[in-house]
């Protein structure tokens, strides 16, 4: 397929700067390029150019991004671009080696399932022709950037003559970011939508150019936002609290007083009352027949997607958003209005200013191209010095420049077990030579990688992950086995240290299920969640009656208040497998419908490595319960309905029922008839007769051999 099909699909007849700089520097047939580009000015389509050429010529390409709602967008948009090629988007399931994935030409994942992938020495890897990384700025983030370094540097380390694509709104250091991928730096400033960004001050509208213009209100965001919907535009306000972005969206939604569409209406084919009496989605519903909606990580993905789409297609005008979306799909707005630009930094204890980079990913949002001639992001501020502060920080300043974060020791001991695993054994010069080709050696060179890599190696040979000769190390086989699951080596160092206390206690402890969920809450892979005040002193109570699985003293817990998160999502996931309903766990203990769903992830997955752990280790059958436990923790039941949950199709609330209507096990359902099955209620007649025929094909049952 030539440029002008490709162009043709996509819908563009002109080509952008962006494109035209890739073409003019002869970049599509050969060669490799870092593109720092603002935000929807073409990018894409010049990778697309290049995914092209090399599809065409029969190689095989992988497009990674830092986000599972970008791999999901872009897996639709090159299924429309590219529909006479194999798509695959893989992410999640971190202990495979996706070997079936060698069939595919395109294929789209996170940069975590790429790292996997690497870990489990997939043989289609050596076979990638092209790999472009999408928002490469990531390398940078204190807990993302480093597995996107270490799992690139590798990959080019293993393919110097694969060709790699970059691609970002925001870089300030082009050349760093260059060297290291060994590419050439292209800068191009060029928007499609002119951007006006300024300052919101007391009524008044302030700009860099010394210009201004009177509205009339407050100093809220509300006479900015009735100035753009009067001219038609859409608008995001970014909070930097999500409660901020609930309650600032409820007092839009009564201020402006519009007429929309039920959330009901939205979803299509998101159940609302799947999600039980939850106060954060009946807010939600609230805004939404107003044409104001909000959104955050508190809110369940699909719901997310709903609003997404809703604003796309203009049945949402006005959305409250935490940062996270500035970073995630592609959502312009007429209007972008960020409300502070303090935050409070967990590390420092107290409000600190957001990064100028993480001002301009925001601002750049503004400006809907086909729709918009130009684009306006303003920055409210509460006074005059506020005001000067903010110019000459983020309107008169280069973003930072990117910098590596593997300089973090507990960041380096996982990458470095990784490779070590992967490879089988290395030599030391062998793993200096891989550990020489990341940012990391760019930008601190030789005298770095010698004052850290020497300690990281002999913290995990003193732990039983490594094994050492004169020469170089060798994983040991829990050391490979912890590689292959995704999880921190402190992680797995605490699960191993829990044995000595679990294995003989195992049978007779009273609450076992909330002990091994607090164990699994307190490791370093799994995210802190928020407290609320009304909920401390029943946290404290929980927490002293936890029979702990390690000495307090010995636990990865610095304060009390850590403890009392680690509690929460103790008691949430314990309320999860308890079979309550979302709603019902958001309002026993105050956990929002997304940050449940990200703890039973996150929590089956460690809970599924732990069972692999022991298993390694020697005990069969408490391997074999926490594996059961893992697949509660995924699907929210009680133990009677593990049996029903292998039929596909079934999930926590059909199992239940099935049950209570007495089919208990697959048994059950081989021998009984659809006819009778399709009367239970949210089973249905396609779904009787398709669980009926799974349940038939493992039990080798048939009507004429019934008992």
């Amino acid at each position: 397929m030539g440029i002008e099909e490709l162009l043709r699909r996509v819908g563009i007849s002109d080509l952008y700067p962006t494109q035209k700089r890739i073409v003019e520097e002869g970049l599509i047939e050969k060669g490799n390029f870092v593109l720092a580009a603002p935000t929807a000015s073409g990018k894409t389509l010049a990778a697309e150019f290049v995914i092209n050429e090399e599809l065409g010529k029969g190689g095989k390409v992988l497009y990674l991004v830092p986000l599972r709602a970008l791999a999901y967008e872009k897996f639709e948009e090159f299924n429309e671009v590219f529909p006479e090629y194999k798509i695959r988007v893989s992410i999640g399931d971190y202990d495979s080696s996706e070997e079936p994935l060698g069939i595919y030409d395109l294929i789209i994942m996170t940069y975590e399932k790429f790292d996997s992938v690497q870990r489990h020495r997939s043989s289609w890897l050596s076979k990638i022709s092209l790999i472009v990384l999408d928002e490469v700025h990531y390398v940078g983030d204190p807990y993302r950037g480093p597995t996107l370094e270490i799992a690139v540097s590798k990959f080019l380390y293993d393919n110097s003559t694969a060709r790699r694509i970059a691609l970002s709104a925001t870089i300030t250091n082009l050349e760093d970011i260059a060297r290291w991928l060994n590419a050439k730096p292209i800068r191009v400033d060029w928007r499609p939508v002119p951007l006006r960004v300024g300052i919101y001050f007391d009524g008044t509208l302030i700009f860099p150019d010394g210009s201004s213009e009177l509205l009339r209100g407050d100093n809220s965001p509300l006479p900015i936002i009735r100035k753009s919907l009067e001219s038609g535009g859409q608008v995001i306000i970014f909070y930097n609290r999500r409660a901020d972005a609930v309650s600032w969206a409820e007092k839009i939604a009564k201020k402006l007083g519009m007429k929309g569409n039920s959330l009901e209406e939205l979803s299509d084919d998101v159940r609302i009352s799947d999600y039980g009496p939850s106060k954060l989605i009946e807010r939600l519903s609230e805004v939404v027949r107003r044409k104001v909606a909000f959104h955050h990580a508190g809110l369940p993905f699909e719901l997310r997607k709903v609003i997404e789409k809703a604003f796309r297609e203009g049945k949402i005008k006005v959305l409250t958003a935490t940062p996270t979306l500035a970073a995630g799909v592609n959502l312009p707005a007429r209007t972008v209005i960020i409300s502070s630009y303090l935050r409070f930094d967990k590390r420092s204890g107290r409000m600190a200013p957001i990064s100028i980079m993480e001002f301009w990913q925001m601002a750049g949002r503004a400006g809907r191209p086909k729709y918009d001639d130009y684009g306006e992001a303003f920055l409210i501020v509460s006074n005059n010095r506020d005001a000067e502060k903010a110019f000459k920080r983020y309107l008169s300043s280069e973003p930072e420049p990117i910098t590596s974060s593997l300089y973090d020791i507990s960041h380096l001991r996982n990458h470095v077990l990784a490779l070590i695993a992967s490879e089988g054994y290395l030599e030391h010069s062998d793993i200096f030579d891989i550990f020489g080709k990341t940012l990391l050696f760019v930008q601190g060179g030789q005298k770095l990688l010698e004052r850290s890599l020497p300690y990281v190696l002999s913290s995990l040979e003193r732990e039983g992950f490594l094994t050492s000769d004169s020469k170089g190390y060798r994983a040991t086989p829990i050391g490979r086995r912890v590689s292959e699951l995704y999880v921190d080596p402190s992680s797995a160092y605490i699960m191993i240290q829990s044995l000595e206390y679990l294995l003989p206690r195992y049978k007779v402890m009273e609450d076992l299920d909330l002990s091994v969920l607090q164990l699994i809450a307190m490791l370093p892979d799994m995210p802190r969640i928020s407290l609320q005040r009304g909920k401390r002193a029943f946290l404290e109570e929980v927490a002293e009656s936890i029979e702990m699985l390690l000495p307090i003293e010995e636990a990865p817990i610095a304060s009390l208040n850590e403890l009392l998160q680690v509690t929460k999502a103790a008691v949430s996931l314990k309320l999860w497998i308890d079979e309550y309903s979302e709603g019902e766990i958001e309002e026993k203990i105050g956990i929002e419908p997304g940050d449940l769903r990200g703890l039973t992830e996150t929590g089956s997955w460690l809970c599924y490595a732990y069972s692999e752990i022991v298993s390694l280790i020697g005990s069969k059958e408490v391997a074999d319960w926490l594996r059961n436990f893992s697949t509660r923790i995924k699907y929210g039941v009680r133990e009677e309905l593990l049996p029903l949950l292998s039929l596909k199709g079934i999930g926590r609330r059909r199992a239940r029922v099935l049950y209570e209507a007495g089919y208990k096990t697959v048994k059950d359902i081989a021998f009984a008839s659809p006819e009778e099955l399709e009367k239970i209620p949210n089973i249905g007649r396609v779904l009787s007769r398709e669980i009926v025929e799974q349940a038939r094909l493992l039990y080798n049952a048939s009507p004429s051999n019934r008992v």
